[in-house]
């Protein structure tokens, strides 16, 4: 059978954070290589270098075609690295992944499911994860979609990848796509090319504890706003409350004709503190709310889709039919007609 030919009417890129430290995930980096010429005739492949911690290039340079070594400033850490192959990719679709994961999931099968579907597709494993759950809980709470199972393998169309590099939070954006009507997500399950061990999740850049607390960590910056929001609606509900006490207060002293000495003064104190707190809780937190809706924004892209069936480049080439024809030249007069 004659073999498929290679699609040549798009750019694929796919991005890597680190290059491979051993002969297997060379390896599996060329067969990843062989893999997408064969599928695609224009593509190319990303890697973030760090000349002082990184091994040597070379070996790469020689197994990996259309290969982009990109170096990177001493120092960035894992999704520092990743942001930046993101950034400097060029593909109608770019596939961000990592060296541990080549191999385990079908890139051209992700790259036609983002194109048709014009969806972001993201590599999914069955192995157990002792934070899944706490990360899934905190993810909802920093507007972001999170599986308990999901790969570091995302596949992603250029426009939607255009969208998550304008999120605030870009570096835990792109590794877990925001909660967005924009960016519909589906999942891949993992298929393991034959010969390969079964997969574990890890780091080329550090031991996969420290990349999860740092998951933590920024999940719970990410969550800022919602947090802020029920502090405004706590400090409220404490300035309602004192402001209620202190109404009560007044009317038990103006209507008792006994009431324990020092009882009034001392529930007017804490009646009209706790009101006091309250609102300036209450006032600080929407404020800061709203330096924060300032900075980020979220009013200026409303509009996620058009149905127009309009095509106004079809209306122009009805309308004004040109055609250019080359006149010929007249041919020179034989020499005994002009004699």
């Amino acid at each position: 059978m004659t073999p498929a030919k290679p699609r040549d009417d798009l750019l694929v890129s796919v991005a890597l954070s680190a290059p491979p430290r051993d002969e297997a995930g060379l390896a599996r980096l060329a067969w990843l290589a062989h893999t997408l010429d064969g599928a695609f005739r224009y593509w190319e492949v990303l890697v973030a270098f760090d000349p002082e911690h990184d091994p040597d290039a070379g070996p790469l340079l020689a197994r990996v075609p259309n290969l982009r070594l990109l170096h990177l400033r001493p120092g960035a850490s894992f999704y520092q690295r990743r942001l930046a192959v993101a950034s400097e990719a060029i593909g109608d679709v770019v596939v961000l992944t990592a060296g541990s994961e080549v191999g385990y999931l079908d890139p051209v099968a992700m790259i036609d499911t983002a194109l048709s579907r014009h969806v972001l597709v993201v590599g999914r494993h069955g192995d157990a994860n002792p934070l899944g759950a706490m990360a899934t809980a905190m993810g909802r709470g920093a507007g972001l979609t999170i599986g308990p199972h999901d790969m570091l393998t995302v596949a992603f169309p250029r426009d939607l990848l255009g969208i998550v590099l304008a999120h605030p939070d870009r570096l835990l954006a792109l590794r877990f796509p925001p909660v967005d009507p924009r960016l519909p997500v589906v999942r891949q399950e993992i298929a393991p090319a034959p010969g390969l061990p079964r997969f574990r999740g890890g780091s080329e850049t550090g031991p996969l504890l420290v990349r999860r607390v740092e998951i933590l960590h920024r999940l719970t910056i990410s969550s800022a706003p919602r947090v802020l929001t029920l502090v405004a609606v706590a400090g409220l509900l404490a300035t309602v409350g004192g402001t209620l006490f202190a109404i009560y207060s007044i009317v038990v002293w103006l209507t008792l004709a006994h009431v324990q000495p020092g009882w009034f003064t001392t529930a007017l104190a804490l009646s009209l503190t706790a009101a006091f707190l309250g609102s300036a809780v209450f006032g600080l937190a929407i404020g800061l709310r709203r330096l924060l809706e300032a900075v980020t924004g979220g009013d200026d892209d409303l509009v996620i889709d058009e149905a127009a069936p309009i095509d106004l480049f079809g209306k122009v080439m009805d309308e004004y039919n040109v055609e250019i024809a080359t006149a010929q030249a007249d041919p020179a007069p034989s020499r005994s007609a002009a004699e």
